[in-house]
């Protein structure tokens, strides 16, 4: 290198600067990633504030909120106060000697001191800082025990060991329990913390003949243990609270075991816990740890042998060989407090005589019952309404609800559906498409339950997109724009009122397509400044939000459009039931959802979740709960205390408290007053639309399956077990939470229109047939009144214990075992197409039981599924040995009850006409299967002769039937004159 010339950089110097680069380059990802992270959690906080105050209930979020922060303020600055005065102390109480020269710990000790020294105070605030964090977040959770506890209400129900209210257990033991957790966490650490600074002070010193520690090191941890011990015994006198709880014994509840050895064993723990805090304590002025050492093995055999081995034993040689003696009066708690828990301490019960001398008249006399007697089901009739109904691929039909109405002066029962948009199905799934235009479904469809066009096909009140003249007035709809809904996707979002016109509904006549709207309502977020703009952008994670021309600042944002999302969001503490419903109110139309409160801490109660809820053990009792319920896996007790309403329009959000005996909606209402309205302050034609809930009643009845029984011997004995019934149908199978087959599935609750016995006008209710657990005859029908006057009303009607009442299982095999019926839908099935077997009814009528099927035809085009359009075809009427089947309920009532055969049925055809009819069906069954397999083949000649040859052998079928029909009928009506 020549003197004087600059210096040019070496390799390695590049190297250096490119790496230094490199590590800028990362830490500035880093904090660009972190800054927008957390500017998306202030956007994402920003804008759920204005979402609640949008729909009114700012209050709430503030509630919240406050709640969560002050707890974690409260929690953190307590374990920082608590760990800082811990480490000022531990400093203190270090040794000013050094440690003798060549101790093991003289080095750590001597690089801790050295590193610690000057930043003593920043090493302390940084420790208890960190620990105070960690300890004091966690304490954001327990905002609803809090809050609870600070709102504490009675239920006025004393359980029986304590002498407590049932509120103490709901609203006290879970905070008292937040406190001791958190306590005994916090002591843990800190006590741990503390001797390692102790050591790294040098006032523990591990030799490695004998450990040394400080007097003052001694004190300090003596006090922190001797408060782990007192912690501990409060622990365990908030244990002998969950005795209550306790799934040892025979049933659900503190029972003998419990009672009699685990009781006491945790008493004595309280004891010995706090001998042990006390010699903790008095051995801080003796030499060694003997004391404490002693208390501690006390404590531990204790523990185990008291609090474990001791009450298995006596459960064991003592209840087991005596269990229903020792057991019986515990028996009788959990009956009684699971039936209060459940609401199953209210249900009437009646006799039912379940006669068999029906007559025309008493069906004559019971016409407003059998008027309103449902053709429909709502699985089959969804299918029905999609294929006539959708009208465009971005429409949809989630479900169909029943629901009842005055038509024309007269209250019947019909089906109805909304019409929402397919967010999922856009015809382009564009930014503007998605947020901009498709923004909203289009009205509803309305059907009668009981009526049937001659073509098969539903007879509509309301339908297509502009309605015809004749819409009853209390189905008149003057909004039927759905902006929200239960169909939408869960975070789907919209802009509305903005430059781009939104596509409204679909027409058929001239040169457009559809017609276009821009929303004029109030519902959703003004979009406003661009700072809201930026925050939904950060929100959604969405440019288009922040760059769109095509939103304007008086644009609004509808950000929760989702039903479920809506009332949780809201109300996090209820839970909404799967089935939501649509109700016409004064031209819009409004959602109404039903929401619990449910609690897992009412004393002896059986939980949902448990297989001891019901009779047969297997199932629990939520297992007939639909997938789409919002109900928790397990609880033991539940109310329906609110019935929630959204505007399909402008997402108006209300919840009704319709049960003010309920505690927990107390309390809730005491925390949100905002949030509440009163029942009286509900809108009088929407009470005429509420019905008792699907949800509670199924939990209800798989209950009532064993907790019908009041006396606990029999109870004990399981001495009568009830069943749900069984469902013969073959509608499409819904989705529940427990899994059963095609065969062995059981009825859901229906609801119907119908007159009760002894009663003289309709009630609307909700339905559920029983059998009994060892045979499947009928041995109950429990009904729930939804009518204003008697809503909530349960109502058990229990059949003669030596009748033998067939129930639904068992005239379903009888209808299939049919032979003319077999041959019916043989004839029906024919070509492809499946004959569905709709909801087995079960219709109270005066004493006796009559059993109606309506039976469907899905004509498949292809073989597609998706092209199937059921069609009413048939109804089956069974009423105790009498099978019929005809095109009408009124025909088939007619074959049953009829005069003209004397005994109300008609003259059954001869045995050979019907094994030749069956045997014609079945050469036909086997040309179909043949032509079936040579189309597949290719083989278009053989499967056209097969399938002509397969006609030809059932038309023969029809004739012959048809043939020994006539002449049996001629036979038995010229017969007398003979």
């Amino acid at each position: 290198m020549i003197p004087g010339e600059p210096t040019e950089p070496t390799p390695i110097s590049f190297r250096r600067r490119a790496s230094g680069r490199r590590r800028w380059l990362g830490v500035v990802i880093v904090v660009v990633v972190l800054l927008l992270l957390s500017l998306r959690g202030l956007a994402t906080f920003w804008t759920d504030y204005l979402w609640f105050d949008s729909v009114g209930f700012s209050s709430v979020w503030t509630t919240l909120v406050f709640s969560r922060v002050m707890l974690v303020l409260i929690a953190t600055a307590v374990a920082f106060a608590l760990m800082f005065a811990n480490l000022v102390l531990a400093d203190r109480l270090a040794p000013r000697t050094l440690l003798p020269a060549g101790s093991p710990d003289e080095e750590i000790v001597e690089r801790f001191q050295g590193w610690v020294g000057p930043r003593l105070v920043r090493f302390r605030l940084a420790v208890a800082g960190f620990f105070g964090l960690l300890i004091g977040l966690g304490a954001g959770s327990w905002w609803e025990d809090w809050l609870l506890y600070r709102n504490h209400q009675g239920f006025g129900i004393a359980d029986p060991v304590f002498n407590k209210d049932v509120g103490f257990y709901v609203f006290d033991v879970p905070f008292y329990r937040d406190l001791f957790g958190w306590a005994f966490q916090f002591f843990l650490i800190a006590t741990l913390v503390v001797a390692a600074l102790h050591y790294l002070n040098g006032g523990i010193q591990v030799q490695p003949r004998r450990q040394r520690v400080a007097s003052g090191v001694k004190v300090h941890l003596s006090v922190l243990i001797a408060v782990l011990a007192l912690l501990k015994a409060g622990g365990y006198w908030l244990d002998r609270y969950d005795l209550v709880f306790s799934s040892r014994g025979a049933v659900v509840g503190a029972t003998y075991t419990d009672v009699h050895a685990q009781l006491p064993a945790l008493n004595l723990l309280i004891g010995i816990s706090v001998v042990a805090a006390v010699l903790l304590l008095v051995n801080i002025r003796m030499k060694g740890w003997t004391l404490p050492a002693a208390a501690v093995g006390l404590w531990l055999v204790t523990s185990i042998a008291l609090g474990g081995i001791w009450p298995a034993a006596i459960q064991r040689f003592s209840v087991q060989p005596d269990e229903i003696n020792k057991e019986l009066p515990y028996v009788a708690r959990n009956i009684d407090f699971t039936r209060q828990a459940y609401g199953l301490d209210t249900v009437e019960v009646r006799d039912f005589a379940a006669a068999d001398d029906l007559s025309a008249g008493d069906v004559a006399a019971n016409g407003a019952t059998i008027s309103n007697v449902r053709l429909w089901d709502p699985s089959v009739l969804l299918t029905t309404y999609r294929q006539l109904q959708e009208l465009r691929p971005f429409y949809q039909f989630l479900d169909v609800d029943v629901d009842r109405y005055m038509v024309d002066g007269v209250l019947n029962q019909v089906m109805l559906s909304g019409r929402e948009l397919d967010d999922s199905n856009l015809p382009d799934s564009g930014w503007v498409n998605k947020h901009l235009v498709f923004t909203h479904g289009f009205g509803a469809v309305v059907s009668p339950a009981n009526t049937v066009t001659v073509e098969g096909q539903p007879d509509f009140l309301v339908k297509d997109i502009n309605p015809a003249d004749g819409v009853p007035s209390t189905l008149e709809i003057t909004q039927p724009r759905i902006y929200f809904g239960e169909a939408l996707e869960s975070g789907s979002y919209v802009y509305v009122g903005t430059k781009e016109m939104e596509v409204d509904f679909p027409v058929e006549s001239g040169s457009e397509t559809v017609a276009f709207n821009s929303y004029d309502g109030a519902g959703g977020i003004q979009v406003g400044s661009i700072f809201r703009r930026a925050a939904f952008a950060l929100r959604f994670a969405d440019v288009n939000t922040l760059i769109s021309g095509q939103i304007t600042s008086d644009s609004r944002v509808l950000m929760v459009r989702n039903l479920r999302d809506i009332l949780t969001k809201a109300a996090p503490f209820l839970y909404p039931d799967a089935d939501p419903y649509l109700v016409v109110v004064d031209g819009h139309l409004v959602w109404v959802q039903d929401m619990y409160t449910v609690t897992d801490r009412f004393p002896y109660s059986t939980p949902a979740g448990s297989d001891a809820a019901t009779a047969n053990a297997v199932n629990p009792a939520t297992g007939r709960l639909s997938t789409r319920s919002g109900l928790p896996s397990d609880f033991n007790y539940i109310r329906n205390s609110v019935k929630a309403t959204v505007d399909a329009y402008d997402g108006t959000v209300r919840y009704y408290v319709v049960d003010d005996t309920d505690p927990l909606i107390r309390s809730y209402r005491d925390i949100f007053p905002s949030l509440f309205s009163t029942f009286d302050e509900m809108p009088t034609v929407l009470r005429d639309h509420l019905r008792y809930p699907e949800d509670l009643f199924r939990v209800q009845s798989d209950l009532y399956t064993r907790y019908h029984v009041t006396d606990s011997r029999v109870f004990f004995n399981n001495g009568d077990p009830w069943e749900i019934a069984r469902d013969p149908s073959t509608t499409p199978i819904e989705t529940l939470r427990a899994q059963f087959t095609v065969d062995n599935r059981p009825m859901v609750p229906y609801y119907l229109l119908m007159q009760l016995p002894d009663e003289d006008r309709l009630s609307y209710l909700a339905a559920q047939p029983f059998t009994a657990a060892t045979r499947p005859n009928m041995v109950s029908f429990l009904v729930a009144k939804s009518d204003a006057d008697s809503y909530g009303d349960l109502v058990d009607f229990e059949l003669p214990r030596d009748s033998f009442v067939d129930g639904p299982g068992q005239v379903g095999a009888r209808i299939n075992q049919d032979t003319t019926i077999s041959a019916e839908f043989t004839l029906l099935g024919q070509e492809g197409s499946a004959v569905i077997q709709g909801n087995m009814l079960v219709v109270p009528i005066r004493e006796s039981f009559l059993y109606v099927q309506p039976i469907y035809l899905s004509a498949r085009s292809g073989g597609s599924d998706l092209a199937a359009l059921p069609e009413f075809k048939r109804v089956i009427v069974v009423f105790g040995g009498r099978i019929e089947m005809r095109n009408t309920l009124a025909e088939a009532l007619s074959a049953v009850f009829g005069e003209s055969s004397g005994d109300g049925t008609e003259p059954p055809l001869p045995t050979d006409v019907l094994t030749a009819a069956a045997q014609l069906l079945q050469r036909a069954d086997e040309a179909y299967v043949r032509a079936d397999t040579a189309l597949r083949d290719g083989d278009l000649g053989t499967y056209q002769s097969e399938l002509e040859a397969a006609r030809n052998l059932v038309d023969q079928a029809r004739n012959l039937l048809e043939q020994a029909a006539t002449t049996s009928t001629t036979t038995t009506t010229t017969a007398p004159g003979a």
